[in-house]
């Protein structure tokens, strides 16, 4: 938190923009004090830097400041090489900045077409207030955001072959992604059709879109929106559906105005609609912006650089909209250089936000995009946003490798992606040469960090395609890489090597960050997930636990196209679905340990339950296509402690010609030096081991208990006479990660007063994360308050 009390300005809510800024409070006679606006010190420090060769201050004082314009910063806003400027609060203050605007003339709702009976007498109507735009996304009441009118939810009828163009981008191009095929009645010609909003899995599990409507047909049952989702709207399988019982709902609709906190906006009528929780409205407000501060050397072709944002809280923004001309990232989990976070640095170099809040906001938190070098982000809190916590974005795939050399470090992370369930905790695309380093992240509706880039078959897209192919340089890459008519991953993987030059998420150090209770929404993802990225990105020595979420999972994933990515001395514990999943070349995997990874539970379109188990470690696809010379992947001196005897140490699969089930791979990787571990198994493993053996790996491995030191409280030192120790391997140091000292006391006992002061106790975290099949009925209430139908 901030420590200064001397500044060279101040910024105070009592303050005046006509004073000179110079006093930390207004003087007796109100002839002087600090300024009523960051903008006035900005446009004040310009004047005076002016031959001053030191750190300039500005302090702000504590309060809210309301603001219906973005702050913008720009390269003059700069100080002197080597030099900063300062913008902190004020010590043991809290500066609150927001876009908050009030919404008055509240009265008693009457004769409302559509409104449910039990909301009759019940529900207030306001004009819209006069704004720079139509409407508005969110919606607080004392500072709280409340829930927009959400109908119950639904499964598409139809079934389409649009996915995620792993192979064929040709037909996600091609495809109708504009109409669906919707339950009946669940859709309507409503008078006010576009502000209705379907938020919807397009297809697949791991991704949502919350798209306008433009037409529908009752008698047929088939709508259109007003833009493309991401892929095909069509039957989603049940296991993978983030709903109760299907994939879309419908929003922003009067029929589904039905509980206190719920409301609804009608722009042909000009009214919003609340039903207010304390039976009248009480400071019901509106956000204003989406954006409360730009930081931007882009537009002027300069760099912004040494701006300081310390100790400040950024809060209630609006939800941004997907735009017709949109460009976004890989499955659309993020924007390409949009304005959709409440703080966004643009071609900015060694600029810091350090000690900030993040919070109660539509879409995400903090972003850099395009040039951004040296910048560092740390000590910050980010709390129930609807988006991204951070993310660093690059230019795409070219000659501006640019994005680079940044840190993310000591952030805490909560209940992100409150709006777009995909949105990552922390997200690099395009950048390389980053620390994100002792990073908490949990209560994640999808993946806690995530390094990307551009799939090889991206480059083949002929027309407009929203995600990734318009972030193409088309003239800045090998020619030959671009429109081929590859239509499978294996022709896809033929082109790879003429693209990994552009893969400029390389070289960077994913270390010493703590996660659990990740994936409470989505289907298919991961803590730390890597696609499409360079080489040697590390992961190492960060600790993964307690991840139950709703559909399949991995703790650590390389997926597509990932190559020289050491994974090394991890612990990963107490996780459904599977532990480290390898893919591709050189992806080694080494001093780990991975325990206590259990059966998946879900129930299939029969409705019946299914079991899925991706292994301890998964060696799928390592050698998908014909393997260059000179390389392996290394699995050794890794300890596997497994408590499921049903269940594989390794990724199994089908064969084809036996029916059988079998570990895949295994023979293929460089195995070694492990020790294996069977807890339940009357042999503890050692069938395992001889299987291992006779394919030609694991002959130096044993089968012994590791000897924790006290596994049950979660402490994974091993004893002086741990058998492992013997074989080689070194003990990690839990010590060193997660949060440090330099975290805010403050911020910690603000999320206490939020979880529980026990939310992150490894007892709780284990009666909360048993098998599903085996929770007690005491258990239950604790299960659903984490992992219940919606947040």
């Amino acid at each position: 938190m901030s420590r200064y009390t001397y500044a060279d300005f101040y910024v105070a809510t009592n303050g005046n923009d006509s004073w000179s800024g110079k006093l930390a409070v207004p003087n007796e006679d109100l002839t002087d004090g600090p300024f009523l606006t960051l903008e006035k010190a900005r446009r004040a420090v310009r004047i005076f830097k002016k031959g001053v060769y030191r750190d300039i201050y500005v302090l702000i004082r504590g309060g809210e400041y309301a603001i219906n314009r973005t702050i913008n910063f720009v390269p003059n806003d700069s100080h002197y090489p080597g030099f900063r400027i300062v913008y902190a609060a004020y010590q043991d203050e809290t500066p609150i900045f927001s876009s908050d605007a009030k919404i008055e003339g509240w009265t008693l709702a009457t004769d409302v077409a559509g409104l449910p009976e039990k909301a009759v007498g019940k529900v207030y109507e306001a004009a819209i207030p006069k704004m720079g735009k139509e409407r508005f996304y969110c919606l607080f009441e004392n500072g709280k955001m409340l829930t927009r009118a959400r109908s119950r939810s639904y499964l598409p009828t139809v079934k389409v072959n649009c996915k995620d163009g792993w192979g064929n981008i040709h037909e996600v191009v091609e495809a109708d992604r504009s109409t669906i095929h919707y339950a009946e009645g669940s859709i309507k010609n409503w008078d006010n059709l576009s502000d209705i909003e379907l938020f919807i899995q397009p297809n697949v599990g791991f991704v949502t879109n919350y798209l306008s409507l433009e037409s529908v047909d009752e008698a047929n049952s088939i709508a259109t929106t007003a833009i493309p989702a991401t892929y095909g709207m069509g039957i989603v399988h049940k296991g993978a559906q983030t709903f109760d019982d299907g994939s879309y709902r419908v929003e922003n609709c009067i029929e589904d105005l039905d509980a206190p906190g719920k409301w609804v906006i009608n722009t042909n009528v000009k009214k919003v609609y609340y039903y207010p929780i304390n039976e009248v409205p009480e400071n019901v407000t509106y956000p204003s912006l989406t954006e409360l501060v730009f930081v931007d050397g882009h537009e002027l072709g300069g760099i912004v650089t040494g701006l300081v944002f310390e100790g400040i809280t950024f809060t209630r923004g609006d939800r941004a909209v997907m735009l017709e001309n949109d460009i976004t990232l890989q499955h659309e989990w993020e924007f390409f250089n949009k304005s959709n976070a409440l703080v966004r640095f643009r071609n900015t170099k060694e600029c810091v936000v350090d000690g900030c809040r993040f919070c109660n906001t539509g879409s995400s938190a903090i972003r850099f995009d395009l040039y951004a070098q040296c910048n560092i982000v740390k000590n910050n809190l980010i709390d129930y946003v609807g988006g991204s916590g951070i993310l660093f974005a690059g230019y795409g795939p070219g000659v501006k490798d640019v994005n680079r050399c940044n840190h993310i470090e000591n952030n805490h992370i909560h209940h992100n992606g409150q709006s777009y369930y995909q949105a990552p905790a922390i997200m690099l695309w395009q950048s390389g040469d980053n620390f994100v380093k002792n990073n908490l992240m949990h209560h994640i509706t999808y993946d806690a960090i995530v390094l990307s880039g551009v799939r090889p078959s991206f480059y083949h897209a002929k027309g407009f395609l929203r995600e990734m192919t318009e972030t193409i340089r088309v003239n800045e890459v090998v020619q030959d890489s671009l429109y081929a008519e590859a239509r499978t991953p294996k022709e896809v993987g033929e082109y790879w090597g003429k693209t990994l030059g552009y893969a400029f998420t390389k070289n960077n150090i994913i270390e010493d960050n703590e996660m659990f209770l990740v994936m409470l929404k989505l289907f298919d993802g991961n803590a730390i997930y890597l696609s499409d990225v360079g080489r040697n990105n590390v992961i190492n020595r960060n600790y993964i636990h307690h991840l139950n979420g709703v559909g399949m999972q991995q703790a650590i994933r390389t997926d597509a196209y990932v190559t020289d990515t050491p994974i090394t001395n991890n612990i990963v514990y107490n996780c459904t679905g599977g532990g480290i999943n390898t893919k591709h070349y050189n992806n080694h995997v080494i001093n780990n340990i991975i325990a206590d990874i259990r059966d998946i539970v879900y129930l299939n379109d029969a409705g019946k339950e299914n079991r899925m188990f991706i292994g301890y470690i998964s060696l799928w696809g390592i050698y998908e296509t014909e393997a260059p010379p000179n390389v392996d992947v290394q699995i050794d001196h890794n300890i596997m402690y497994k408590t499921y005897a049903h269940n594989p140490f390794y990724r199994e699969s089908k064969n084809n010609v036996t029916g059988m089930m079998e570990e895949v791979n295994v023979g293929e990787a460089v195995i070694d030096y492990n020790v294996y571990y069977d807890v339940e198994a009357s042999d503890k493993g050692a069938a395992a081991l001889e299987k291992y053996q006779n394919l030609g790996v694991d002959e130096h491995s044993i089968i012994a208990d590791p000897k924790f030191r006290d596994i049950a409280t979660g402490d994974f030192e091993l004893c002086p006479d741990s058998p492992a120790l013997k074989l080689g391997f070194k003990n990690i140091d839990m010590s060193v990660i997660g949060l440090t000292d330099e975290f805010s006391k403050k911020y910690d006992m603000l999320v206490r007063e939020q979880l529980g002061n026990d939310y992150d106790d490894f007892g709780v975290l284990e009666k909360l994360c048993v098998d599903k099949n085996k929770k007690t009925v005491e258990q239950e209430s604790d299960f659903n308050r984490v992992f219940g139908t919606d947040f």
